[in-house]
């Protein structure tokens, strides 16, 4: 990935309630040449306060003092000084994000998302709000704010509800051993069960794979028996099969009689449900859960 350029930079007034009695009030959008969503994850890992998320995919962060927030193809930046100012901080901004893929080999990606802290009041709405001090807080209040600034877990408290999910992130190795990027699975199993599979990872549902690209019923597993995060449509798993097997996209569009365009945007939407970030970790991913 080398980003020679951007087109359609356009400005907006406003925005900044703190920068109005200064010139810092223009709010800029941009399109880059070509797709940077490789360096996300590098971006997250590196500059701190990243916000990275998947649905719509984008990461946000600050540079040179503006916020910026980055999707794969444009991006947005405030505040700034108007049109010159605009155009510097957009060239830094490239020349920051090359610099970025051009180190990534040194640098440690980082694919956690980011999550919304969660309030007080919603942690308390959890708790039987009886004061009962079996978690050692004298009020249900004084938990929940504990929880809150991850000094304690749910699960102190005896009387917090199980969880309805889990999630786990699992690491996908390269062929040198290093992490290439990360898999988030959501099992829908208690946390006691949904380890269960290491004693037997070929029983429970492991056998259950989905054999048909055209049987939308059949939920798709790993290969440790738990469901994936976000089901892949069967025409996904039809690309993806093909894309795991070397095919390029317009292979692909011929071998299934759809346009390269919607074969471009099932690729983009296999990635962001499965987090990887090129075909190569796709593949992996394919054969991996068994889709091949």
């Amino acid at each position: 990935m080398l980003i020679t350029g951007y087109s359609d930079l356009s400005l907006t007034r406003g925005g900044i309630l703190q920068d109005l009695s200064s010139d810092r009030r223009w709010g800029a959008y941009f399109k880059f040449d070509n797709d940077v969503r490789e360096v996300f994850p590098f971006i997250n890992g590196t500059v701190e306060k990243a916000r990275y998320q998947l649905r719509p995919l984008h990461i946000r962060f600050v540079y040179r003092k503006a916020a910026c927030t980055l999707y794969p193809v444009e991006g947005m930046a405030a505040p700034l000084r108007g049109h010159d100012h605009a155009v510097a901080y957009i060239d830094g901004l490239i020349a920051f994000l090359n610099d970025l893929h051009a180190s990534r080999h040194d640098l440690t990606p980082s694919h956690k998302l980011y999550q919304p802290p969660v309030s007080v009041v919603d942690i308390v709405k959890m708790l039987p709000l009886t004061n009962c001090r079996q978690c050692g807080y004298p009020t249900c209040m004084a938990f929940a704010a504990a929880i809150r600034k991850g000094k304690v877990l749910p699960e102190d408290c005896p009387d917090f509800a199980e969880p309805i999910s889990v999630r786990k992130v699992y690491p996908v190795f390269g062929s040198d051993g290093a992490i290439e990027s990360t898999l988030s699975i959501e099992s829908n199993h208690r946390p006691g069960a949904a380890d269960s599979h290491k004693a037997a990872p070929t029983g429970g549902h492991a056998g259950r794979q989905a054999t048909s690209g055209d049987n939308r019923s059949a939920p798709l597993y790993d290969r440790y028996g738990i469901r994936i995060q976000y089901d892949l449509s069967p025409r996904e798993i039809q690309v993806l099969r093909h894309l795991a097997e070397g095919a390029s996209n317009p292979e692909i569009s011929e071998a299934l009689n759809i346009s390269p365009h919607t074969v471009k945007s099932h690729v983009i939407h296999i990635f962001n449900k499965i987090n990887v970030n090129d075909r190569t970790q796709a593949a992996v991913w394919a054969v991996q859960n068994k889709v091949i």
